[in-house]
This record gives C-alpha cells, sequence and structure tokens, in this order.
C-alpha cells in the first residue's frame, strides 16, 4: 500500500472535491444563490487573485482559448475553450465574481474556440454574441457548430456580425473589432474576429488563430495595432505572428493559450525566438496556467492565477 507523507494534505483535498460538489449540486438546483456559491468555491480555491478593476485573463483551458476582460461595469468573454472545459470555464467566471456576459466573441467556429461555449453560454446571462461573417460556402456542418447556433437561438441572444471599425464601450475602456476584412477564403483561422482592448495608455491585442494572410490584410487596412499586450496568434504557430505583425504590434508582453505537450508543438521555436529578440516577456498556459494582466491605464503587471 502506498504511504502518503502528507495524510492531512489528502484529506484536505478530499474535503475540498466534497465542498465542490455539493456546491455545484445545491447550485444546480437552485437552493443557493450566486453570492453563496461564489464564497463557498472561493473558500476552497483560496483567496482570489487580487486585480484591479480593469483586467484581462488568460484561462488556462488547455490546447485552446478562452480570454474574459472585466472592467468595473462589463465583461466580455472571447472564445469558450474546447469541448469538456465548461466547468472550469464557468467555475473560474463565478468564483471571479461574474454571473452575466454581456459580450461573448465567438473568434471563429473551431472547436477549440467554441467547444465549449453552448454549455457555458447556458448558465449565464449573455448581453450579445459577436461572431465573423463567413461565406455560406465555407460555413462549417459540424455538430458542434450546429448546436451552438441552437443554443443562441433557444436562449435569445442578440446576435451581431463583426465588422472592422465597431467600437464597444467598456467603462472607461473601449473595445474595437479590427478583423475580419471581407471574404478570406476557405481557412476559418483568417476569419477570426480581431480585437483591440484599450484603457489609457495601455492596450491588448487579441487575435484568435489568424494566420499571415490576414495578418498582412491588417497591415494593409492601415489598422493600429500597437499593444501592451498581444494575444499569440493560433496558439504560437509559425504560420502566424509574423515578423512584420509584430513589429507593428511592439508589444511588452504576450500570452500563449496552449496545452502542456501539445501535439501540435505550440508554441512553435520561431516564434519563442521572435519574442525573445525583441525582449517581449511572454507567458504561457502550459506552463504558467492562468495569466492575469491588471492595468491602471498607464502600466501593467502580470501574474498568475492562484485558482488551478
Amino acid at each position: 500500500m502506498k504511504a502518503y507523507s502528507n495524510p492531512g494534505g489528502l484529506f484536505a483535498a478530499l474535503l475540498a472535491l466534497i465542498v465542490i460538489f455539493i456546491s455545484a449540486v445545491l447550485y444546480e438546483s437552485g437552493i443557493i444563490t450566486d453570492e453563496t456559491y461564489l464564497k463557498l468555491i472561493s473558500a476552497v480555491n483560496g483567496e482570489i487573485t487580487e486585480t484591479s478593476d480593469y483586467s484581462v485573463h488568460f484561462i488556462d483551458v488547455g490546447q485552446a482559448e478562452c480570454i474574459l476582460i472585466k472592467t468595473p461595469d462589463k465583461t466580455v468573454l472571447i472564445d469558450a475553450g474546447d469541448v469538456g472545459c465548461e466547468k472550469r470555464i464557468e467555475n473560474y467566471l463565478r468564483t471571479n465574481g461574474i454571473f452575466k456576459i454581456d459580450y461573448f466573441i465567438a473568434t471563429h467556429p473551431h472547436s477549440d474556440h467554441i467547444g465549449s461555449a453552448s454549455k457555458v453560454l447556458s448558465k449565464f446571462p449573455v448581453g450579445e454574441v459577436i461572431m465573423p461573417e463567413i461565406p455560406a460556402e465555407y460555413l462549417p456542418t459540424t455538430s458542434l457548430f450546429e448546436d451552438f447556433l441552437k443554443t443562441l437561438s433557444r436562449k435569445k441572444c442578440p446576435v451581431s456580425y463583426a465588422k472592422a471599425g465597431t467600437v464597444i464601450e467598456l467603462g472607461e475602456g473601449k473595445l474595437e473589432i479590427i478583423s475580419p476584412l471581407g471574404n478570406m477564403g476557405e481557412n476559418l483561422n483568417n476569419y477570426s474576429v480581431v480585437s483591440k482592448f484599450t484603457y489609457g495608455e495601455t492596450s491588448f491585442l487579441f487575435t484568435g488563430d489568424i494566420e499571415a494572410k490576414a495578418e498582412n490584410l491588417i497591415l494593409s487596412s492601415g489598422a493600429d495595432i500597437s499593444c501592451t499586450v498581444y494575444n499569440a496568434a493560433h496558439h504560437g504557430s509559425s504560420t502566424s505572428n509574423t515578423e512584420v505583425f509584430l513589429s507593428a504590434a511592439a508589444p511588452k508582453f504576450a500570452a500563449i493559450s496552449c496545452g502542456y505537450n501539445n501535439d501540435y508543438g505550440h508554441p512553435h521555436d520561431e516564434v519563442v525566438f521572435a519574442f525573445r529578440k525583441r525582449d517581449i516577456k511572454f507567458y504561457r498556459t502550459d506552463y504558467d496556467g492562468t495569466i492575469i494582466f491588471s492595468t491602471d491605464g498607464k502600466t501593467v503587471s502580470a501574474q498568475k492565477s492562484n485558482l488551478k
């Protein structure tokens, strides 16, 4: 029989699992409120990492992507991980005091970006859903995408297509849609909704899975993609994150959403080298877990969440 060097720690871990399970059952049954559920899960997970009123969270969802923009009175969720990530995302949002998603951006209809969207959106009031307009001949016919559309219909979520130049006010900050720019061909990655969140003198560029073609079109459009924090495109793939695009973005920080020892080799060595060459301090969810960037409008600070 295996001897445990820390039986007290094992007991605490088992007790935490029991509390999480019972809390989830009571919450799903409507017996306890949002606030009570928040307090219970917070107590189990430890003290919530303190952030400023304006923060961006790259939630660790393995080889997928899910990003939260949190402001004093608005929340934006960009993508919702792959199939099976729903509990992770739901618990993270509730533990951070979020009970409504004001805007949900589905960057593009691939499973590692909308895989858990149907289940996550079913659990929260949703103000508006933003997605790319994809020509009919390229629209996916997967059951996953169909379920996503059915969920939006069932919840009667207002849906709008991403239009370059659209600006969403987020308190004293703003989120501007930069791309897609028309018909991007058959590669769905290039339809990814690209957006830029600006608060004061700081900004964050969110790129989805765009590849070189979309990057070049964005640069040709004259869009200002300079940023403080750069969301590495396509999980840090060398098919994206081109030299010219990185030079235009010129970030101080970068965040890479990727799974540990993933089959794609993300992030690729070329991208890691490009970040290091430019003295871009980068974080990656496979090593660092969830990454939180907080901003006061003048500076940005990064930290790893204690909520795994």
